[in-house]
């Protein structure tokens, strides 16, 4: 049977290890993957990497060797029956929506007729920016389908949206756009951590009058009918992570209540409280009023506004909270400590100060400020006194009280003399 051919273009990004798995999953699903690199992904991975696993060459230059009449670009683009970028960094996005074909990957771009699957992978701030979001929207009126990144801790080391989207996500989205009945095309599949579900197996679960219910109120809250790929994330949140329907339906108004409706961030937030053991609705609401309340109130103590705390941060404000007990008023105080100590947010530092406190049993401020005032004490009494500044006088220094001796010249040039005498007429 004739194999699907998928062009798939690599940018400069710390997200192409992830593009490897990728490539990695549709080569062993019967692919074809031709796989073409700008000059910055080949900093951060080498191109034999990809040659190793597909098997076929990996395209870095325009103006690489031509066979015969095939015109690599023209060919490429032609052969394709789907193209995908994954990274893709704002550079490309911003040369396809300008027509800019300067180099291999924005040349095939321009030159190809099949659908076309861009994966966006950058800093959060730049992927914000309203020039990258205007080219993205104006791309999508051209009908280029854009996957969307989740939000995560990104390589710079900021915490917000730009993360590449998950392979899963984009692999489902390929075979998707692709369809299930071309020629020779695999059996479309989707992975999850635990199962894997066709697409026939995904609507079979319609049976189920619970499946039925819950993609119902999905699409109420949406108001729309949900894609396939949606379907299954919310398929998986009930089946695999246990998550009941109205579970469910409470996290998606949370996330819409919050303005985000991107299937990475709701996936993100059903992972975050089945970790949390989250099972019913009146937890979820306690958990919520935490997160929004206290969680947050923590975060502006390190002077930080206007995002999400991660699992990681959760996990130490929760243990302060719910296990140490201690008050927020405490928490605030340890993280302004640290803010004045560090000049940057460090949970681990904030909890050592945390830690130090509980094994002094200090439970409010003024009992810190007491053990300050006799750490500060303790520390004056072990300096050596300074000696009292006394008003200068005319008596010399100890230096310089001894009298120094005067010399008679002129007697020392006569005994010189004399010796000299003496010595000549011996």
């Amino acid at each position: 049977m004739e194999k699907i051919n998928i062009v798939l273009g690599v940018t400069g990004s710390v997200a192409c290890f992830k593009t490897a798995e990728l490539v990695s999953q549709m080569v062993k699903d019967g692919y074809n993957i031709d796989v073409i690199m700008t000059d910055a992904a080949t900093k951060f991975i080498t191109p034999l990497t990809f040659q190793s696993l597909t098997k076929r060459r990996v395209y870095t230059e325009m103006f690489d060797e031509i066979v015969y009449e095939d015109i690599r670009h023209i060919s490429l683009a032609q052969r394709a029956d789907a193209f995908v970028i994954a990274p893709a960094s704002a550079n490309i996005i911003g040369k396809i929506a300008g027509g800019i074909a300067d180099d291999m990957l924005s040349t095939v771009v321009m030159a190809t007729r099949a659908p076309v699957i861009i994966a966006p992978a950058m800093n959060t701030a730049m992927y914000e920016n309203p020039i990258v979001q205007a080219n993205i929207a104006k791309l999508k009126q051209y009908g280029y389908i854009f996957i969307e990144p989740k939000e995560a801790r990104l390589a710079c080391g900021d915490v917000g949206r730009g993360a590449m989207a998950d392979v899963a996500a984009i692999f489902f989205t390929i075979r998707e756009v692709l369809g299930s009945s071309k020629p020779g095309a695999p059996k479309p599949v989707v992975h999850f951590e635990a199962e894997q579900y066709t697409l026939e197996e995904a609507r079979s679960h319609l049976q189920n009058p619970d499946v039925e219910e819950l993609f119902h109120r999905i699409e109420s809250l949406y108001g729309k009918l949900l894609k396939d790929s949606e379907r299954l994330m919310f398929l998986s949140f009930y089946d695999e992570l246990d998550m009941s329907v109205e579970l469910i339906e409470f996290m998606v108004e949370y996330c819409l209540e919050r303005g985000k409706k991107g299937a990475g961030y709701v996936r993100t937030v059903a992972q975050n409280w089945v970790e949390e053991g989250i099972a019913d609705v009146e937890t979820a609401k306690a958990h919520v009023g935490r997160f929004n309340n206290e969680y947050r109130e923590i975060l502006r103590a390190f002077g930080q506004t206007g995002r999400d705390p991660i699992s990681k941060e959760i996990k130490y404000m929760k243990r302060w909270l719910t296990e140490d007990k201690f008050s927020m008023e405490l928490i605030r105080l340890a993280c302004e400590k640290t803010i004045l100590s560090r000049a940057n947010v460090n949970f681990p530092y904030a909890d050592g100060i945390l830690n130090k406190w509980k094994q002094e049993n200090i439970q409010t401020v003024e009992e810190i400020e007491a053990l300050e005032q006799d750490y500060y004490t303790n520390v004056n009494s072990w300096k050596r006194p300074m000696k009292k500044q006394t008003p200068a006088s005319n008596q010399p220094k100890k230096w310089q009280n001894y009298t120094g001796r005067k010399w008679d010249y002129e007697k020392l040039a006569q005994m010189e003399q004399e010796y000299l005498d003496k010595k000549a007429g011996e």
